[in-house]
């Protein structure tokens, strides 16, 4: 795709759906809900779906799950922006007009260096993301500092609307920041994969098989081997049954 196209504004109603999204898997993150959604894999799946092309969205979501499997939505341990900034890797990557599959699957080349450029992306732009969610926590420990009130005259109301407040907030956070992080990947990130050396985008074609390794060796180094080297045996089982399927490594 030209560069003019890329630098094209998106439709408004593709930006409109793609902000709904973000802002409600904002919310699921651990403000309401907490239905798991938000996870890179679904979250991903789910903007895939909803523009056109959901096997980008499991090229880009399935590593970006592995990564941040010990990144788990529990209160103030969770870090990062990882949510929103799934969504629009996503969006950006089918806006582009490219189509991706997962790195792991296909005999037909790919463009796994460009996979690898949209997962440290969204990987780079959930930290960045970070900031403004710490900035919004704390706002949201001073507005509800004023419910101290009700604890002498017994106002519950002021406590439904400090707390409306600060969902509003969050889904406002989500939907504003997937429209700044999509435009950003569309007209800069994007149309600087093609000026990277070959050499460059060959290392980035390893991002994909690298990091989720690392990450799910993070995960059992947090939770010890003891509790975890079932699951993983469980996973090495499971992904030999799934290569003997016809059709997987076809």
């Amino acid at each position: 795709m030209s560069v003019m196209a890329l630098i094209a504004f998106p439709d408004i109603s593709f930006l409109a759906l793609l902000a709904l999204l973000a802002g409600l898997l904002t919310l699921d993150d651990t403000s309401l809900a907490q239905t798991w959604f938000s996870q890179p894999l679904p979250a991903a799946l789910l903007a895939g779906f909803f523009c056109g092309d959901p096997l980008t969205g499991l090229a880009i979501g399935l590593p970006l799950q592995l990564i941040l499997a010990v990144n788990l939505p529990v209160g103030q341990s969770f870090t990062g922006e990882p949510a929103v900034a799934t969504v629009a890797a996503v969006g950006a990557s089918v806006l582009s007009g490219r189509t991706l599959m997962v790195p792991m699957v296909g005999a037909e080349p790919q463009p796994f260096g460009f996979v690898g450029w949209m997962v440290l992306a969204a990987g780079s732009l959930s930290a960045l993301g970070h900031f403004l969610v710490q900035a919004e926590r704390r706002a949201h420990t001073l507005w509800m500092l004023e419910g101290h009130r009700t604890l002498r005259d017994g106002n519950l109301d002021r406590m439904a609307s400090l707390q409306a407040r600060c969902l509003a907030t969050t889904f406002l956070r989500g939907s504003l920041l997937v429209v700044l992080m999509l435009l950003f990947l569309l007209w800069a990130w994007i149309p600087l994969y093609q000026h990277l050396p070959l050499r460059l985008q060959q290392t980035l074609a390893i991002l994909p098989w690298l990091l989720p390794g690392l990450g799910l060796g993070t995960l059992v180094d947090r939770y010890g081997r003891s509790r975890a080297w079932l699951w993983a045996l469980a996973g090495l089982l499971l992904a030999l049954a799934m290569f003997q399927l016809p059709g997987v490594l076809a």
